[in-house]
């Protein structure tokens, strides 16, 4: 008898490499700083923590199960969600939903202090408590004080949305809440502690995502926009004022440009090039046209290096605002931005939720998952086999490239320019184009 071995068939082609290749995007690869220590303290000391609390929990779940309870009148919801501006703003929808269903509810949302000004300007909590996050000593202190606070409550329910987080289930345990709703993840760490498993399903966008877990609540939502941030008329008046000493005219439009991204993931990041390219392009074809450089101030030194590389026949146009402008200014200024480009960042969920025209730029995360659902909006994102790497519980940001962000290399500055000029000439309605348009990366 003869055996016929058919030649092993050759692997699919690697993602390519751009011509240009300015070096690591991101630097997530350097384990170290708040946000690696934090995911270090969640992992190795979570762990053990909600394994021993799963085994306690099982057992009196067995031998002595509390009663089941429905909310209360007046009772206590509490929503965890501790990483991540952009995902608060995309559940907005779902923290309107519980507001509508239970109206005399008090509704809590638990975060770290990064994300305390926005939902105190949002307003749709009746309160908001952080656990900070400075010391060790304080993040010890207030994790305690929470909970003593969630028990004295008797809390009727906690919606986790943190994604997979120990210390977020820890939290709702420890805190009694007789309802867990959290996402679903097949190990006895998480399972054993949730009474209300959601089944994560990474194909739907994240706004259903969360409606998913609103819905073991009996929360209906009927409208998935977003829930815009409030503008006082201060804010407005201070916006217009920092322009005029500019020497900005009323007539010029407003490029509002965010080359950062979060620490989660630093690969996010367009490398700078691709932006200085974009500035000069856009300056030199509008005369009109100015650009504001946006950031936080601990995100300045970042984006001056842009500023720095600009032409000096065009930097004069360039404004630095990331320092000088607070967090109600740079809300405001979006009223007067013609297009708002950013990275996949908390800022461009914002920007989405004040209406403006926005292009975003996508490699690592999957943009028909997390980008904003908005009617005027561009997404540039080059689908490398490797992505999506983030949100992913399978992997972790920047796995497959060495952290170098490949995708986000891949990504022109000519396609970029081409999604500005279109929405600067009066856009149109992009929203099928946004959620389900993608681009693939050239193969060389």
């Amino acid at each position: 008898m003869l055996i016929q071995i058919d030649p092993p068939r050759p692997l699919p082609p690697a993602p390519g490499l751009p011509a240009n290749r300015p070096g690591r995007v991101g630097t997530s690869s350097i384990r170290r700083g708040p946000l690696w220590l934090m995911r270090s303290v969640d992992h190795w000391v979570g762990l053990p923590l909600c394994f021993t609390l799963g085994a306690m929990v099982s057992l009196r779940h067995r031998f002595w199960a509390r009663p089941e309870r429905p909310i209360r009148d007046r009772g206590t919801i509490v929503v965890i969600k501790f990483f991540g501006l952009g995902s608060i703003l995309e559940a907005t929808p779902l923290l309107a939903g519980l507001r509508r269903r239970y109206p005399n509810a008090r509704l809590a949302f638990l975060t770290f202090p990064a994300n305390e000004a926005l939902l105190r300007r949002l307003n749709l909590c009746s309160d908001v408590r952080v656990i900070r996050t400075r010391s060790p000593l304080q993040f010890v202190l207030d994790t305690l004080g929470t909970i003593v606070w969630m028990q004295r409550q008797d809390v009727d329910a906690v919606v986790d949305l943190e994604f997979f987080s120990k210390f977020s289930t820890l939290m709702a345990v420890l805190g009694g809440a007789r309802r867990r709703i959290g996402y679903h993840l097949n190990a006895f760490w998480r399972r054993s502690l949730l009474t209300a498993p959601v089944y994560f399903n990474y194909y739907h966008h994240i706004t259903d995502v969360f409606a998913q877990a609103g819905s073991y609540l009996d929360v209906m939502i009927e409208d998935s926009k977003l829930t815009p941030v409030p503008v006082t008329e201060d804010a407005r008046q201070s916006v217009d004022q920092w322009l005029r000493d500019q020497g900005i005219p009323t007539t010029d439009r407003l490029i509002g440009i965010n080359v950062n991204a979060g620490d989660m993931s630093l690969e996010r990041r367009w490398p700078i090039e691709g932006f200085v390219d974009l500035i000069g392009a856009l300056l030199e074809r509008h005369p009109d046209l100015r650009v504001l450089l946006t950031g936080a101030p601990g995100e300045a030194e970042y984006v001056r290096t842009v500023h720095e590389r600009v032409s000096e026949t065009v930097r004069p146009r360039v404004l630095m605002t990331a320092g000088p402008w607070s967090l109600d200014q740079f809300i405001a200024s979006f009223d007067r931005m013609a297009v708002f480009v950013t990275n996949d960042s908390g800022p461009m969920h914002l920007a989405a939720a004040q209406g403006a025209p926005l292009v975003s730029l996508w490699g690592p995360g999957r943009p028909d998952f997390y980008a904003p659902r908005a009617t005027r909006h561009e997404v540039i994102y080059e689908a490398f086999p490797c992505s999506p790497c983030l949100y992913m519980f399978t992997t972790f940001e920047g796995m497959w490239c060495r952290h170098e962000g490949w995708c986000m290399q891949a990504i022109t500055s000519a396609k970029v320019l081409a999604a500005v000029e279109r929405l600067l000439a009066g856009g149109r309605d992009l929203e099928s184009h946004a959620l389900s348009g993608t681009a693939t990366a050239e193969r060389p």
